[in-house]
C-alpha cells in the first residue's frame, strides 16, 4: 500500500500582503541595515510580533487599505503597510470574515 501524502507547502509572505480576515503565524522579522529599521524592528517585537505568534487582520482602511488593524493575542494594533512588510508570516487560512 502506497502512502500518497503530499508535503504541505507553506508560502512565506509579509504581513502587509494579507487582507481583512486573513490569519497567519509570525515566522520572523526582515533583517535590514540602519537605525530606523532597528528601531521599527524593536517596536514590532515589543508589540508581540515574535516567531510563533498567531495574528489576524481585523480591518483595513478605505480606500487604499492603509493602515491595517492587526490582532496579536488580545490586543489590536494599527500598522502602516510598510511597517507590516517587515513581518514575515505563513498564512493559516484566507479571508475568514
Amino acid at each position: 500500500m502506497s502512502n500518497n501524502v503530499q508535503p504541505m507547502h507553506l508560502e512565506v509572505v509579509h504581513l502587509g500582503q494579507l487582507k481583512k480576515g486573513d490569519h497567519a503565524n509570525v515566522i520572523g522579522l526582515m533583517d535590514k541595515e540602519g537605525a530606523e529599521h532597528a528601531a521599527m524592528k524593536r517596536r514590532l517585537i515589543e508589540l508581540g510580533f515574535v516567531p510563533g505568534e498567531s495574528i489576524r487582520i481585523v480591518a483595513e482602511s478605505f480606500p487604499r487599505r492603509d493602515p491595517i488593524a492587526v490582532r496579536v493575542g488580545n490586543t489590536t494594533f494599527a500598522l502602516r503597510r510598510h511597517e507590516a512588510s517587515l513581518v514575515h508570516v505563513v498564512r493559516t487560512n484566507h479571508h475568514v470574515n
